[in-house]
């Protein structure tokens, strides 16, 4: 491995999770990465696993916002789509995963989620709250596909 390799691990930090801090909030930037990636319990770090054996997945998207929070910020923010059905206990919404998948459905996109695509998520409601747990953020969501790119020189 070379030295630019190594500084470029070492500095590769990844994006700042977007918040999601009060009902309300929302995050609106260009799509520039999507992977999806086994969910781990917030508490221990610990794979999670359906009652069937199966890893229990999320989608992992980047976006490039216009946020900074001081000189050193590239306005990088990541969120997390998980499914779940939910009953709506305040406002309105439903899981992450959902409210983004309608959201790329009304759009009328034939590719789904892409890089150049517009993404915004919100915050705009809760489920019912369970024993000692917070209840679980319900989200809306919008999602313009990326422009049409095409090459001039290949048309002539």
């Amino acid at each position: 491995m070379s030295f630019d390799e190594v500084n470029e691990f070492l500095n590769a930090g990844g994006a700042k999770s977007f918040p999601f801090e009060k009902m309300g909030d929302m995050v609106t930037g260009e799509i520039v990465d999507a992977v999806k990636r086994q969910q781990t319990s917030l508490d221990t770090g610990v794979p999670q696993f359906w009652d069937d054996g199966k890893p229990k997945m999320m989608i992992v998207i980047t976006l490039q916002t216009d946020l900074r929070e001081d000189a050193d910020d590239d306005g990088l923010r990541t969120v997390y789509l998980r499914g779940g059905n939910y009953q709506v206990a305040e406002g309105k919404g439903t899981s992450s995963h959902r409210a983004v998948q309608e959201a790329v459905k009304k759009s009328g996109s034939k590719k789904g989620i892409e890089l150049g695509a517009t993404l915004s998520l919100a915050w705009t409601g809760n489920g019912p709250k369970k024993g000692g747990l917070n209840p679980a953020k319900l989200y809306s969501a919008a999602f313009k596909p990326a422009a049409l790119n095409i090459d001039l020189d290949q048309m002539a």
